[in-house]
């Protein structure tokens, strides 16, 4: 019986320190800010988006909105 005790906690302890090395390895990965990306305006709505979510027509730059109604 004091085995299994012995082992249970154990096992307990052993996950709580698992456990708090994930958590710190997630809050690295937090702490490192991505890359910046410009935002640009679109020409019809004017809604301010990154430039990886635009499309460029005649040099025109315009949203991927489908509330923006924009003949391109």
């Amino acid at each position: 019986m004091q085995r299994i005790l012995l082992l249970l906690v154990l096992a307990w302890i052993l996950y709580k320190v698992i456990k708090h090395i994930a958590q710190r390895f997630q809050a690295m990965d937090k702490s490192t800010k991505p890359a910046s990306e410009k935002i640009v305006a679109c020409c019809q709505c004017g809604l301010h988006v990154p430039e990886s979510e635009t499309k460029i027509v005649n040099n025109q730059v315009y949203c991927n909105n489908p509330n923006c109604n924009n003949d391109h």
